[in-house]
């Protein structure tokens, strides 16, 4: 009976979590509105910036640690995370401590950008948590993020 449920619910919502969102269910799908200035805010007051590489080398030549979280609308397991462990007041006030520089990359709409970069980081797909620093290889967290394993990667950086 469970199976039967389970192949049924995969059949039913499967192909319409894959399809490709509308512009506008993506401004509705997210937790943040953003701005002109490409900030995006979030209820809980964390400011995350939209993704590109030219921001994240821009905020790593200038001294500061970035954290990026792949992402996209039709991902439950991104979905989860960013209401969970990444919307934590413990992680967010490491991040701020730490003045790390947080970046989302929508990949909702599959972005050539964002696929290149998942390539050079030796992932396929969503979610993906990267953590910059100056002057180190970037360090992949797991898709299911604790707060302690966020708060472990953050430990690698002084605290500003």
């Amino acid at each position: 009976m469970a199976l039967a449920a389970l192949l049924w619910l995969g059949s039913s919502w499967l192909p319409l979590a894959l399809r490709e969102a509308p512009a506008e269910a993506l401004a509705s799908n997210t937790s943040a509105s953003q701005s002109a200035t490409g900030t995006l805010s979030s209820a809980n007051g964390a400011a995350w910036q939209a993704w590109s590489e030219a921001a994240v080398q821009a905020q790593l030549a200038a001294g500061r640690p970035v954290f990026v979280d792949f992402t996209a609308a039709w991902c439950v397991t991104c979905q989860y995370n960013k209401k969970t462990t990444l919307a934590d007041a413990s992680v967010l006030a490491d991040f701020a401590a730490r003045q790390v520089v947080l970046m989302r990359a929508d990949w909702t709409r599959r972005d050539p950008a964002i696929t290149q970069a998942l390539t050079a980081l030796g992932r396929s797909g969503v979610p993906v948590y990267a953590l910059y620093a100056p002057g180190r290889a970037p360090m992949l967290l797991s898709e299911l993020p604790s707060v302690a394993e966020v708060q472990t990667a953050l430990q690698g950086l002084p605290a500003r």
